[in-house]
């Protein structure tokens, strides 16, 4: 029964997603948003633009696996940059082609990297390298989505209809990002309290919360040791912030690529606001619910929907294939290592 449980579920995620997605395909075709015709004059005409979004694409992929290899390091992990790598593009090709499992992506990646050289005694480090990687990429996305929104409504690029909903929205993304960003580099000293306090005196007691509360209180500890070394915070933040620009350049020239220019900053404010299409299983390989959610917020910046979802469409494609290339490169990469082993945790 157990067995049957847990091969059904991802049967029952992949429907939903493939009925989410179709749905939301026709809501887009009924509203007159679907228009294909600019998507393929884009791969016809827009060679030219398709390259530069390949391009954003690999600094997007490249600023992603520098800032993961270097918090493996920090945390005392001794993995190679090559195995980082293509951790990375294996977690990042799966979260393309189902989006909503961001949980999924996370644990996978933990697997990849957990069946390669990291060595025993080291799933706590590692967990908590994925983890802050996860938080400073959303962090610097929506840190850098608030303060473009914001530069759009001091300069009164927002209609009256929305101008309160984007200030609203782009202040706390700024909140949300800037405390993504300082999470990581600030002591949490009540959590550490109660680490301590569910860990008891004595070293030797048993129990499950004794046991839980000391081996929060050895990754509090990792932590402290990562935060030590100060001079690691500004490169992190620098790749971080690289990578969040990356991210909406690929919509950039995807949208010069249909014909129909959209401005970057309306791009990179409107991103943060479309974090749902990551978070929920909004259609099969990004078609159909991410469109749809882009179209109407989007709409809040003044944007034509229709040129979104053009746009949107060009991007998915291009970034579903070169992503799906680079995680079939990165398993290659790892399955050439004698101490690969897949499917299990040292």
């Amino acid at each position: 029964m157990n067995a049957d449980r847990t091969t059904g579920r991802p049967v029952l995620r992949l429907a939903a997603m493939t009925v989410i997605g179709i749905a939301s395909l026709v809501i887009l075709h009924r509203l007159g948003y679907l228009d294909l015709a600019p998507v393929g004059s884009g791969f016809r005409r827009g060679g030219p633009w398709i390259g530069l979004i390949v391009l954003a694409l690999i600094g997007l992929l490249a600023a992603s696996a520098v800032r993961f290899h270097r918090l493996t390091r920090a945390f005392g992990i001794p993995v190679r940059f090559r195995d980082a790598a293509a951790a990375n593009l294996i977690g990042q090709a799966v979260g393309q082609w189902l989006p909503g499992s961001l949980a999924l992506t996370e644990v996978l990646r933990f697997g990849v990297m957990a069946g390669t050289s990291a060595g025993p005694g080291t799933r706590g480090r590692l967990g908590l390298a994925v983890a802050v990687d996860r938080i400073l990429g959303l962090g610097a996305m929506f840190a850098a989505g608030g303060l473009a929104g914001f530069v759009l409504f001091a300069l009164g690029k927002i209609g009256r209809g929305s101008a309160v909903a984007v200030f609203a929205l782009s202040a706390a993304a700024v909140v949300l990002g800037l405390a993504a960003l300082a999470a990581p580099f600030r002591p949490n000293r009540r959590l550490a309290r109660l680490a301590q306090r569910a860990a008891g005196p004595d070293p030797a007691s048993s129990g499950l919360f004794r046991r839980a509360g000391r081996g929060a209180l050895r990754l509090l500890k990792t932590l402290e040791e990562f935060r030590a070394g100060r001079h690691r915070a500004f490169g992190l933040l620098l790749l971080s912030l690289a990578a969040a620009l990356f991210n909406p350049l690929t919509l950039y020239f995807a949208a010069r690529a249909t014909g129909a220019p959209l401005p970057f900053a309306v791009i990179l404010a409107a991103v943060p606001l479309t974090v749902a299409a990551i978070l929920l299983p909004t259609g099969l390989a990004g078609f159909g619910g991410p469109q749809l959610l882009a179209a109407g917020v989007f709409a809040l910046f003044g944007a034509e929907p229709a040129a979104v979802v053009a746009a949107c469409l060009l991007q998915n494609t291009v970034v579903l294939a070169g992503q799906t290339l680079g995680g079939a490169l990165g398993w290659a990469l790892l399955s050439r290592r004698p101490s690969f082993k897949p499917g299990r945790l040292q």
